[in-house]
């Protein structure tokens, strides 16, 4: 077998092919599924196309680029086809727009303009009439597709130590996109695209032969597709890839070349083999033929290949990463950054201009979904932001492209949108070169539904691509960054709200109401209209409507979390949202709704350490994909303990509840509304899960309030804990590495309002230098141990819990030692000598006790920190499990 090994960042590890016993190296089940998937892609373009070959294969075309794009156009669980209520398409997140747009384009007229509204443009979108056959192919074939883009994004696109940081996943996507900048006259161009995607997926299964095992898998394609009187032949497909290693360049093979920047990588490699250890054993293996070179790789044995690897790659950054990144206090967490700048390799001078990268984002993000009061104008808000970035952003280019040059941007042009922001690749002739700048730009000015909703879009624009050379991550970013200070320019372009004395709107309170909403008996300004209208169907409507498939066996469970809000609350439900999140069993329950929010630590300076431009894809795919992942697994966990506890498949109430709370879940980017029994647990299995599948750590932010609290200022008050959750090194520490962790940050407002000035507040008031009773940054092993004590960490515990009469009590008991230490620590807060009387008070109790439990939690709390017991997460503890006890009610 041959010695393949995958570096993957922020981790720093090499990842070897067989590793958790996943081989791909021979693997027939594997090559059967890639044959199968792509066959059913093609029969899909087939239908969608009514067997117009061109039409089938420009189709085809993006959607064998969706392979590539899973983190981005999969949702955070399947969705059954059988979704059409009413007439009424429910489509959850924003990249599944982006997928309908790519593929219904083809057919259908979606061309939209500045005075476009938004409503016709979701409208457009959802009245695609193969919406079904889409998610069909999503739905019957997740885990294969899962599969092979976990192979995909696992394998290197080259196996040699030096260049195996970039997976396939990446490389492939950027191979077709740039053939689409080298050849954009092609007639064959939808072909040239489908072998720049395919043209090394034989190295999933043949490393040493990859080529041959390419034209294998494009002959088995062809025969399943002629057996199924498909209309797509890829003959020329086949042609393209068996020359992309041929005598001369052809357009597959020069964009292989630029894609994986062979030419810049090759010379840092070997100046890097002249200094590191076992460089002179590495290079005598570069400089061997095909096969033999194969062996000597795979002869050096895995520790020489990983330490070459992680050293290599090291070298290479130091010579391409800026003295910014190198000089952020938080880049000495990792160890894949080097120390110091030695830049000795001469620059680049770029030849011919082939593409631009457009960044586009909303200014004001988090005022915009905050102005907001109802969960369901905040489920709206939040997924319009991304849809904006990058739907909508997309459609714009593509608009304008299509009308300038007859061609359309392939879907791979969008290379990630999250977050409130997108990246779009485009060719450099959508506009005159010397003003390109200043009409791409002009594109996204005075656009009417931007206007009604009081929004930007910033624009900014960098060169991309040349025929000699794609610029890495950081060279984009420095001149993207150079155009920020034009989002504070000042817009002349004024509008008069009112004259004088006016009605205020009735949801945001600022506004001068200028619509009355008679189907919601509110004066709306024009914004919160927009908003409350279009979201009658989407946001939280459309979460909650849907029906979800998780793995149960052979046939899927179905979970459709309207059903569980009906028993309770009836038609109206609606009206119910966070009472229904909360799990509220009857109208007169009171438990707690939880946000938990949650982001990548330093994720800024993870990708501004980037070698090439595909690893900065490489990570941010990894990160998108590994926490939906993530997400996916740990609900799966909990509808098992509920079907196991429930001993029914009928209702499951948490599960539902989760899966109509998800506000956010893209990158590290995450907000989810969920019971307040479960999120603790939830969120430690899920950060577990998401730091094992994509390397970040992640700094979380929990609070619980009653669900009748205004959810704008819970929203800002879990933002503000997140933020001083972050686990950050201490001055002069000597291994800053450690300091790398998943952190959780958790509160409980009863009485008072949850807000960011409340959050500073209580931390100040328990958070003192040398007496803290409060830790706040909790590492998340120590919250799982927490969990594990008072036996609430296994999901099976916590349903038996919910679903327990005598919850309350049970709580109470685990509960009780820590709230008489509060108790005691609030009578002598403000004293001299507080703290140390507190510390004798525990120490005391724990002598006294003579429960073993009651012993152990009181020990957690007094556990040394490297021999100092200047805090103790008291509150800490406490609002963790009483966020148990409010979500009983």
């Amino acid at each position: 077998m041959t010695l393949r090994g995958k570096l993957n960042l922020p981790e720093f590890r090499v990842v070897f092919d067989g590793e958790d016993g996943k081989v791909y190296e021979g693997n027939k089940d594997l090559k059967e599924k890639i044959v199968d998937t792509l066959a059913h892609m093609a029969q899909i373009s087939c239908e969608i196309a009514k067997g117009n070959e061109k039409k089938a294969m420009d189709i085809y075309a993006d959607i064998v680029s969706m392979l590539y794009k899973l983190p981005m156009f999969v949702s955070y669980a399947p969705i059954a086809e059988e979704t059409k209520v009413n007439k009424v398409n429910y489509i959850p997140t924003a990249f599944e727009y982006f997928f309908i747009y790519t593929v219904a384009r083809h057919v259908m007229d979606i061309t939209i303009d500045k005075n476009t509204s938004l409503e016709d443009v979701f409208k457009k979108l959802e009245s695609f009439e193969h919406i079904d056959m889409l998610r069909s192919l999503i739905r019957s074939y997740f885990l294969s597709i899962r599969e092979i883009y976990e192979a995909l994004i696992n394998t290197p696109a080259d196996t040699r130590p030096g260049f195996n940081f970039t997976s396939l996943a990446s490389h492939l996507q950027l191979t077709s996109l740039i053939s689409w900048l080298l050849q954009p006259y092609s007639i064959d161009l939808s072909y040239l695209r489908v072998a720049s995607l395919l043209h090394d997926i034989g190295k999933l299964i043949d490393p040493r032969h990859h080529v041959t095992e390419a034209i294998n898998i494009l002959r088995k394609l062809e025969n399943a597709l002629e057996s199924g009187g498909a209309c797509i032949k890829l003959e020329r497909v086949k042609e393209l890839i068996a020359s992309h290693h041929g005598d001369y360049e052809n357009i597959v093979q020069k964009a292989d070349r630029l894609a994986s920047s062979a030419d810049r990588l090759t010379e840092l490699v070997n100046k890097a083999l002249d200094t590191i250890e076992y460089g002179k054993e590495v290079k005598e293996c570069f400089n061997k033929e095909h096969e033999q070179s194969y062996d000597c790789f795979t002869n050096l044995g895995k520790e020489k290949y990983e330490k070459v690897s992680k050293d290599i790659y090291k070298f290479i950054l130091s010579q391409v990463v800026s003295e910014e990144v190198i000089k952020n206090e938080g880049a000495k967490v990792f160890p894949f950054i080097p120390e110091k700048v030695e830049k000795g390799v001469k620059e680049i001078q770029p030849g011919r201009l082939l593409g631009y990268l457009v960044y586009i984002d909303v200014p004001g993000i988090q005022n915009f979904i905050t102005n907001f009061s109802k969960l369901r104008d905040m489920s709206f808000a939040s997924m319009l932001v991304d849809f904006l970035v990058t739907v909508y952003s997309f459609v714009l280019l593509d608009t304008e492209f299509s009308s300038r040059v007859k061609s359309r941007l392939p879907a791979e042009a969008l290379l990630s949108g999250y977050g409130g922001h997108s990246y779009i690749v485009i060719r450099k002739d959508i506009c005159n070169s010397d003003k390109c700048y200043e009409e791409i730009k002009d594109l996204f000015r005075g656009i009417k539904l931007l206007s009604n909703l009081d929004l930007k879009l910033q624009v900014s624009i960098a060169e991309f691509a040349y025929d000699n050379y794609i610029k890495n991550y950081n060279e984009v970013w420095d001149e993207i960054k150079d155009q920020f200070s034009e989002r504070h320019l000042v817009d002349f372009d004024e509008e008069i709200y009112s004259i004088g004395l006016h009605m205020v709107c009735d949801n945001c309170g600022i506004r001068p109401a200028s619509v009355f909403a008679k189907d919601f008996g509110e004066y709306l300004c024009k914004r919160c209209y927009e908003v409350r209208r279009l979201s009658s169907t989407r946001g939280f409507i459309s979460k909650v409507k849907l029906t979800y498939l998780l793995p149960a066996g052979e046939v899927p469970l179905k979970i459709t979390p309207e059903k569980s809000a009906k028993k309770i609350f009836g038609e109206n439900y609606t009206e119910y949202a966070m009472e229904f999140i909360a799990g509220y069993k009857g109208l007169e329950d009171t438990r707690y709704v939880t946000i938990i929010k949650a982001d990548g630590n330093r994720g800024g300076i993870i990708f501004s350490a980037s070698v090439t431009f595909s690893d900065y894809i490489d990570k941010s795919f990894r990160l998108d994909y590994g926490v939906k992942k993530a997400f996916y697994e740990t609900l799966t966990e909990l509808a098992n303990a509920e079907r196991e506890f429930l001993k029914s498949d009928d209702d499951l109430p948490l599960t539902s509840r989760i899966l109509s709370g998800v506000l956010y879940l893209g990158g590290d980017d995450i907000t989810i509304l969920a019971p307040s029994i479960i999120a603790i647990p939830f969120a430690v299995k899920f950060f577990e899960k998401a730091t094992q599948f994509t390397g970040f750590t992640f700094k979380v932010g929990i609070v619980s309030v009653k669900p009748d609290h205004p959810i704008q200022f819970a929203f800002q008050a879990s933002d503000e804990l997140m933020e001083r959750s972050k686990i950050k090194p201490e001055r002069d520490s000597k291994n800053a590495i450690e300091y790398n962790k998943t952190s959780i940050a958790c509160m409980v407002f009863s009485s008072t309002l949850a807000s960011k000035s409340v959050i500073h507040s209580e931390i100040s008031k328990y958070k003192k230098p040398n007496n803290s009773y409060l830790v706040v940054a909790n590492d998340i092993k120590k919250v799982k141990e927490l969990l594990e004590l008072v036996n609430l960490y296994e999901f099976k515990d916590v349903v038996s819990l919910y679903n327990s009469e005598n919850d309350k009590k049970e709580i109470r008991e685990k509960l009780r030692q820590l709230e008489d230490i509060v108790s005691y620590a609030e009578t002598n807060l403000d004293k001299s000598n507080g703290y140390l009387r507190t510390l004798a008070y525990i120490l005391r109790k724990i002598a006294k006790s003579d429960r073993a439990y009651d012993k152990e939690i009181l020990k957690k709390l007094v556990e040394k920190k490297e021999g100092s017991l200047k805090e103790i997460p008291l509150y800490d503890y406490y609002f963790i499990l009483k966020t148990f006890k409010v979500g009983v009610g």
